[in-house]
């Protein structure tokens, strides 16, 4: 959990969560994503104790919908010696998305939604962002869950978000391909959302 509160603050919090291992003092020439905690992490997202996963789910969920931009030529004024990246992009390169996949079909209502909610981050970013949601076969689930009027209601419209979010920032090959996996279904089940 302090992971995870760590990963809910600002950018430099988060990129230490991704530069540091362990503890150990980060020096310049070993700053690497592959040295820092965000590997293990998504490592322990499949953790069959929720009391590990859960924190985990949620410490990738906050490094992916953080906001890693700045004004000081991708680095940070008080923290030089860490790179700002797109968090996001660190995310996917760790192998995040079949995980969030396969926890969007876990039996924990929280595990599904925070599964939902990080992947819909995700596909709010770029085409290959979007890409690796749809190459993931996590779209055919989603839109079962939705139409699933025995789903959660908060569950639900964190899985029309992931939809929502593909279709508004996909190019025209990636909507067709949604539209083909049944995402017009769930695009009319968000009219009827009044939260939505």
């Amino acid at each position: 959990w302090t992971l995870s509160h760590l990963c809910d603050g600002p950018a430099y919090h988060i990129s230490a969560v991704i530069y540091c291992a362990g503890g150990v003092r980060c020096l310049a020439s070993a700053l690497t994503p592959r040295n820092g905690l965000i590997p293990r992490l998504v490592e322990l997202l499949l953790h069959p104790n929720p009391k590990v996963g859960k924190p985990a789910l949620r410490a990738v969920g906050n490094v992916v919908c953080a906001d890693c931009t700045n004004d000081h030529g991708g680095r940070f004024a008080d923290r030089p010696h860490l790179p700002i990246v797109d968090f996001t992009e660190i995310i996917l390169d760790c192998g995040a998305v079949p995980r969030l996949r396969r926890l969007i079909g876990s039996p924990s209502r929280e595990i599904q939604k925070e599964a939902c909610w990080t992947l819909s981050n995700i596909a709010a970013g770029t085409s290959s962002q979007i890409e690796a949601v749809l190459a993931s076969g996590a779209v055919p689930p989603l839109a079962a869950i939705v139409n699933d009027p025995s789903t959660d209601k908060e569950v639900r419209s964190e899985a029309c978000w992931v939809v929502l979010n593909a279709t508004s920032c996909g190019n025209d090959s990636q909507i067709r391909r949604l539209i083909g996996e049944g995402c017009v279904g769930v695009l009319g089940v968000l009219l009827g959302e009044s939260n939505m």
